[in-house]
């Protein structure tokens, strides 16, 4: 949707409230610990831009002084058209404190910035009252153009107006929010503050704009008991939540204030970044934004919460936890050895996420940067034979899960990280059970594994309750003399209904493709999970002589909340690779055919949502891609040359679609964004 050039009014209004202590909600997203584990990163070197109404470089704990030597080395004033960012309403200095106060004291307690030794940039493009489009786009190109000149790794704007339940574009701004992006710079934004609660249901759900534009960080407030704020908007759209609930902060002209705000709680996320850049130079937008929601502590909206709730789990910033992983996720090669068994899942930020089964028998983890480097491998489980067929998916909150099939138990098991240690648990292990597993989850963070169990010839599920940690196990088909779930592939689909009033729900379906090896068949099963009297819907989808190398995705047509089931696979019979969709009945068409076809095949959607096949040609040893182009109508091109083991990571909330591909020699993984 485009936005209009008319000025308006974007800062949130400051709520007064009494004072609460600094180490309160310093020690629930571990600034205090990462102060004492980390001590000498302060954001040193690191420079933020602060595009508010200025800010007031005269107090001694900003810096007591404007340019060269000082704290705010530099800014312009976009709102009298001058080179003095003097704050002259008060709310970028509040801002500015948050990410970059030296320590003060009120109260008898002691605070300080996040990052009390990084850099500020002052853009005053208004005051409380009147914000214009036109400064705030005048301060993004005045960022882009001088960030070389001062450092500047980190944008913060602690404004916002509008509700906006998915990604929002601008016509004049949203380029240059990708502008700052593509240079690597994390751009931070308040969610907003206008969700009424107390005087009746909100008239909307979704975010503010900027923050819901694909290229901004989103960040939401909680209070000092990880309650998130009533008033603080929220929707899928939210990437991250921090303090914003009594943050005491220095006065413009001197003294202190107590106020309320995700404009409070975007500059503790700001500050957080320029700590991470510090430790991690390299690390580029995407990178920052995926290391703050993969280290959070997830937060699970309805639990402890009034009023309207999203009941999503969102994760809620751990800075201590943030500088660990940062430091694991440093990367270093251009390409992994991982061998023929891996996995990759894409998260919302642009980071790759890959497991790996190695020749000693061990599951691994590593990370591929936003700018195309491997970290080192993380051991997830090593005791004994494990990891063969891993299958990885990241969550809605940015945090990872891995199944695998355990050869030494004959047991289906999944590991999860807590951002600084890997975790792993057996799901079943009677008899011969667990694999050919695919992993999923749904947008509250619930896990869903299918998986085979060869005794019996059963397609069996668990699902993981995120809230209590237990999974539970079911059958889903194999009843009888049946022998199905050898090869399948599951995912989970989540349609938007948009209420009336209150926040947006979702009706979440979980299916698998699978192949019933008792008479060749592809068959759906499907379930929906927010109907408590639905059962299983079985159905053929191909009544052919074999198949292998599923992959099922549950996925919306351009334009539309519905979901389609598309099922892209290998014919056995005929080593050719074909699709199938669902419209009521199943359609099957053939999407390349004469050679030796098939024997991988992964499935993905372009921005327009025409579905793209990427599969292996044995004959000549190479991946190549089918678009399709019209009913039973596919167009072929030459991919990458190959061993034939691939996967895909595709993030359904960007549209992006990485490759990752084993190369010729069977010596190392080569990636590359397809889109």
């Amino acid at each position: 949707m485009n936005r209009s050039k008319s000025p308006r009014h974007l800062l949130e209004s400051l709520e007064p409230r009494r004072l609460l202590a600094w180490s309160s909600y310093a020690s629930l997203v571990g600034q205090d610990t990462a102060a004492s584990q980390f001590p000498s990163i302060t954001g040193k070197g690191v420079t933020v831009a602060v595009i508010d109404t200025g800010i007031d470089y005269n107090l001694p704990q900003l810096g007591g002084g404007f340019g060269k030597g000082h704290k705010v080395i530099a800014g312009y004033d976009f709102y009298a058209n001058d080179s003095d960012p003097m704050d002259g309403s008060g709310h970028g200095t509040n801002v500015a404190s948050v990410i970059a106060a030296k320590p003060f004291t009120t109260g008898g307690v002691t605070y300080q910035g996040v990052a009390p030794d990084a850099n500020l940039v002052a853009l005053r493009v208004g005051t409380e009252s009147n914000i214009s489009d036109d400064n705030i786009e005048r301060a993004l190109q005045w960022v882009a153009s001088n960030y070389k000149t001062y450092g500047i790794s980190v944008v913060n704007l602690s404004l916002g107006s509008g509700f906006y339940p998915d990604a929002e574009t601008s016509f004049q701004l949203s380029d240059e929010f990708k502008q700052l992006h593509d240079l690597g710079i994390f751009v931070v934004a308040a969610s907003g503050n206008s969700n009424d609660a107390i005087s009746g249901p909100i008239s909307a759900d979704g975010i503010a704009y900027p923050a819901a534009d694909p290229n901004v960080f989103a960040v939401g407030a909680v209070d000092s008991s990880d309650i998130i704020a009533s008033w603080s908007q929220r929707g899928d759209e939210l990437d991250l939540l921090a303090p914003g609930v009594n943050i005491t902060m220095l006065k413009r002209g001197g003294g202190f204030v107590t106020e309320d705000g995700t404009s409070f709680a975007s500059p503790y996320v700001a500050g957080a970044a320029a700590l991470i850049k510090q430790e991690t130079p390299s690390a580029l937008a995407g990178d920052i934004g995926s290391i703050l929601m993969g280290s959070g502590t997830l937060n699970r909206d309805g639990s402890g919460e009034t009023g309207n709730t999203t009941t999503l789990d969102y994760s809620r910033l751990d800075i201590s936890a943030a500088l660990t992983l940062a430091n694991q996720r440093v990367g270093k090669d251009s390409t992994i050895a991982v061998g023929r068994y891996f996995d990759t899942a894409l998260d919302s930020q642009g980071v790759l996420h890959a497991a790996w089964y190695t020749d000693n028998g061990d599951l691994y983890y590593a990370t591929r940067d936003t700018s195309g480097l491997w970290s080192s491998g993380i051991a997830v489980d090593t005791r004994g034979d494990v990891g063969a067929q891993p299958t990885i998916a990241v969550d809605h909150s940015g945090k990872t899960g891995i199944g695998y099939f355990d050869v030494t138990n004959t047991a289906v098991k999944y590991a999860w990280s807590d951002s600084t240690t890997w975790r792993t648990q057996t799901i079943e292990s009677n008899k011969h059970v667990g694999t050919s597993p695919s992993l999923a989850f749904d947008i509250d963070g619930n896990g869903y594994l299918a998986y085979y169990k060869r005794s019996g010839g059963d397609l069996r599920m668990a699902t993981l309750d995120r809230d209590t940690g237990v999974w539970t196990r079911r059958t889903v088909d194999g009843a009888g003399a049946v022998d199905v779930g050898k090869s399948l592939s599951l995912d989970v689909g989540e349609a938007a209904v948009r209420a009336n009033f209150g926040f947006t729900v979702y009706d979440t379906t979980v299916a698998v493709a699978y192949a019933d090896t008792t008479n060749g068949n592809l068959k759906y099963a499907r379930l929906d999970l927010d109907d408590p009297t639905a059962t299983w819907f079985v159905a053929v989808v191909d009544d052919t002589s074999g198949v292998a190398n599923i992959d099922l995705n549950l996925h919306a047509d351009a334009g539309s909340a519905l979901l389609r089931a598309q099922i892209a696979y290998q014919d056995t019979a005929t080593a050719d690779v074909k699709y199938a969709y669902r419209n009521t009945d199943w359609f099957v068409e053939t999407v390349a055919s004469t050679g030796k076809l098939g024997d991988s095949v992964q499935l993905f959607f372009d921005a327009d949502g025409a579905p793209l096949v990427t599969f292996y040609d044995r004959l000549k040893r190479a991946l190549f891609t089918s678009t399709r182009t019209g009913i039973e109508s596919w167009s072929k091109s030459r991919t990458a040359s190959s061993a034939g083991p691939q996967s895909i990571g595709f993030s359904e909330r960007t549209g992006e679609a990485t490759l990752s591909y084993l190369n010729r020699p069977r010596s190392e993984v080569f990636s590359t964004q397809l889109i």
